[in-house]
């Protein structure tokens, strides 16, 4: 009986894991880009603005922080981001691009050094 018990738990574990192809999907939102926004000298920069566009979807990204930034809440696409503040050369970023993992999309990170204009 424990045999069967333990047998049991591991592949409930592994089908957790995804080793037997399905995987265990959660409810957990996943943004698809994640940006950090950051002066020449490392730090962040408050009071910019993150966009993503995609043809005509367009998405000003939240923020999460100050200098923090995360948008295209499972939604796979090549994206262009542009990122914006007072005092700064505008900078964009073309074909980023978020997959689809399966349950979620795969994320990506970019960090974004803004010059002062």
């Amino acid at each position: 009986m424990r045999v069967a018990l333990l047998a049991l738990a591991v592949v409930v574990t592994l089908a957790g894991c995804g080793i037997f192809g399905g995987g265990v999907c959660t409810a957990v939102f996943v943004s698809g880009v994640n940006v950090t926004v950051v002066d020449d000298n490392g730090d962040p920069v408050g009071g910019a603005t993150a966009t993503l566009t995609e043809g005509t979807y367009t998405e000003q990204m939240d923020e999460l922080g100050t200098g923090s930034f995360a948008g295209a809440g499972e939604r796979t696409g090549t994206y262009t981001l542009t990122v914006e503040a007072e005092g700064f050369e505008t900078v964009t970023i073309e074909n980023i691009v978020v997959l689809d993992g399966g349950c979620h999309v795969v994320a990506v990170s970019r960090e974004v050094t803004l010059v002062a204009s």
